[in-house]
């Protein structure tokens, strides 16, 4: 694949992965930019192209590094609020026609990869984290940061890392973007 078409598929918005268990929203998301390393900020656009109002959430949406796998750094999962104009939301109301830049933390979650980098191309996996592995970390993480300031907060970064890495390694569940160095987990 050409950088020119890899860019192109990348800038192209996907419809964003329903909530398990629930209808998809119609609402479309695309990756603008990641700036970190084992852990960072992940920037999407959120767009309804509805005519109903539709509300977004951050809980379980995960990232695969657009690359083959068994080449590519980690994958990147969304843990916490996410932001929006210097505020933090869990969940938030788009208008019919509404769009969103939205920065949200992301951790990786394969020990065993690399970390990626600010230039590791990144799309929205096709389904969300189990929801059972996306409460085991979000409850965990809010607990061993809430002494540092909650999930956002950069203090907190290193022991919610810890914690995604924990939860997910202790009963691994294949997730898209598997690659040769997940078949023994």
């Amino acid at each position: 694949m050409t950088p020119l078409l890899l860019a192109s598929i990348l800038a192209a918005f996907q419809p964003l992965p329903p909530v398990p268990g629930a209808k998809p929203t119609g609402l479309q998301v695309r990756v603008v930019s990641y700036n970190g390393s084992t852990n960072g900020a992940i920037t999407v656009e959120v767009k309804n192209p509805t005519s109903t109002e539709q509300e977004f959430s951050a809980a379980g949406l995960f990232f695969v590094p657009a690359m083959d796998p068994d080449k590519a750094p980690q994958r990147l999962g969304a843990v916490g609020p996410y932001e929006v104009d210097s505020r933090r939301f869990e969940k938030l109301k788009l208008a019919p026609g509404a769009s969103v830049k939205a920065n949200l933390d992301v951790y990786c979650i394969d020990s065993h990869r690399a970390s990626p980098s600010p230039t590791t191309p990144f799309r929205i996996a096709k389904e969300r984290l189990p929801p059972q592995l996306t409460q085991a970390i979000d409850t965990e993480a809010n607990t061993v940061a809430a002494p540092m300031g909650g999930v956002s907060t950069p203090a907190a970064k290193s022991a919610v890392q810890s914690t995604v890495w924990k939860n997910r390694d202790a009963k691994w569940i294949k997730v898209e973007g598997e690659s040769s160095q997940e078949a023994n987990k």
